[in-house]
């Protein structure tokens, strides 16, 4: 997930990810060579970006239409070196976080792609902010890498009839808000604006999280300030400790101390009713384990291993089971790759999980088919789950919900997910700020895309009912119980 960011440390990250600001373009050819051991130029066409090599340093180019900048080089040159593969012109970038792969061509020099010149950016001395020059470019490159104008009922055209009129002599403030109303007419929660590491990004969604929804209840009370926060956090503590009521002593306890020692790690337990036994596993990311400092990208194999080994803890334990509920209602996402993982543990044979396109100059370009293939020497589960979502069920968490929707041994119940399936395309701006947009489109095998309208549930009930809430049940568990005709 992209950090917040600031300006000033813009600036200097940078400089710092084009070689501490020494890079001349200005430079003969001839001295470069003679200086370098590695010369090399990849450029990315559906990506918009172009990867120079220069000795031992990644400098990352942002193409918007026929120009160039430098901004942040995100994914380190040793990473970007031990997952790509290279063939006659090609290269092949698997990125070890991400599902799909980044696709370059050789090219010989800037000057190929760069055709309208190179754009100063904030870190140059050179550089005057011009907020008209800033709309355009991010206009243009909106119009070339976003997916879903359609689906959002968006026209991208009129956008820029309205506002371009009104930036010639505009501030940075004046611009931010521009900025601020054409993301809320996108209303997409992948497509967000950093502009201050002391603010939050700009940023807005279709569907409201569980924190939004508890936000509402307490002004529906009419809570204020620290009320307000109390209230969230009281809500939020009772929903776990009324999930607990509906586990057995075996695994009680140990749910709540599993709690109590990591907040958001997954839990698990088992509901022991009418002679029957149903496990339930909870998830509240597919970021476990990710060791997060900085802002390169990394290799997450790590993080995915202890993942797995915690999975064999959890599907031994469940395995004495009847039937699994799986709780992502407040899945906030992560890493698509994590979730599969998880897939893997509910098939047979393998499994086609997702059809992945990326979004460019007004066409869908075919990216990766991710298949799930079953580790046999791992524990799984193939009875059937109850799957519990919400509108809150976001990023990851929906591209899980929109594989498991495909198995025939999976129900949905609860609300359609956020419809916001895309991963985060991180861009920048000249003048230092960092956009994300969503570009790529995501099909489960049932050839099902979801942006915009979320997972459809199989079984509709309010997750998060309060009038079950003040009961000290759970809506959602309790369907499952009643679809299952046990009594609690």
């Amino acid at each position: 997930m992209m950090k917040k960011f600031n300006l000033r440390p813009i600036t200097l990250i940078l400089c710092i990810g084009v070689a501490g600001c020494h890079f001349d373009e200005n430079k003969s050819s001839v001295e470069v060579v003679q200086k370098t051991q590695r010369n090399e130029l990849w450029y990315s066409e559906h990506y918009g970006e172009i990867k120079q090599i220069v000795d031992e340093r990644l400098v990352t180019w942002q193409v918007t239409g026929s120009s160039c900048y430098p901004i942040l080089t995100l994914d380190p040159l040793s990473l970007f070196d031990a997952f790509s593969a290279k063939n006659v012109g090609l290269l092949n970038y698997k990125r070890p976080y991400d599902s799909g792969p980044v696709k370059y061509t050789e090219i010989s020099s800037l000057d190929e792609v760069c055709k309208d010149g190179f754009i100063s950016t904030s870190d140059k001395s050179d550089y005057t902010f011009d907020a008209q020059a800033i709309f355009e470019l991010f206009w243009l490159d909106m119009k070339n890498h976003y997916a879903f104008f359609s689906e959002r009922s968006v026209d991208w055209d009129a956008v820029y009839n309205q506002y371009a009129g009104q930036l010639s002599d505009a501030n940075e403030t004046k611009l931010l808000g521009v900025f601020r109303e054409i993301l809320e007419l996108l209303n997409d929660g992948h497509t967000r604006l950093y502009f201050s590491l002391e603010e939050e990004p700009i940023n807005f969604e279709a569907k409201p999280t569980l924190f939004k929804r508890l936000e509402r209840e307490a002004f529906d009370l009419s809570l204020t300030g620290e009320l307000v926060e109390k209230y969230i956090e009281t809500q939020t503590n009772q929903l776990q400790i009324t999930i607990a009521r509906y586990l057995d002593q075996e695994t009680k306890q140990d749910f709540i101390m599993r709690k109590q020692q990591s907040l958001n790690s997954p839990n698990w337990g088992v509901i022991n009713t009418g002679g029957q036994h149903i496990g339930y596993l909870k998830l509240y990311s597919f970021a476990n384990f990710i060791d997060v400092g900085g802002i390169e990208r990394q290799d997450i194999s790590y993080a995915n291993a202890a993942f797995n080994d915690l999975l064999d803890e959890i599907f031994t334990d469940l395995s004495r089971t009847d039937q699994l509920i799986i709780d992502i209602r407040d899945n906030e996402g992560g890493y698509d790759i994590q979730a599969l993982e998880l897939i893997k543990r509910f098939i047979s044979q393998n499994t086609l999980v997702w059809d992945i396109s990326t979004f460019y100059a007004g066409e869908l370009h075919q990216l990766t088919a991710v298949y799930a293939e079953p580790d046999n020497n791992r524990p799984y589960y193939l009875k059937d789950i109850y799957l519990l979502t919400s509108n809150g069920t976001f990023s990851a968490g929906e591209t899980f919900a929109l594989a498991m929707s495909a198995l025939p041994q999976v129900t949905l119940v609860g609300r359609a997910t956020a419809g916001v399936t895309s991963d985060t395309f991180p861009r920048m701006l000249p003048n230092g700020w960092i956009y994300e947009l969503s570009n790529e489109y995501y099909e489960n095998s049932s050839d099902l895309n979801v942006e915009v309208l979320g997972v459809p549930v199989d079984v509709e009930v309010d997750p998060f009912d309060i009038t079950f809430r003040k009961k000290n049940k759970d809506a959602a568990i309790e369907k499952v119980l009643s679809i299952l005709s046990y009594e609690p």
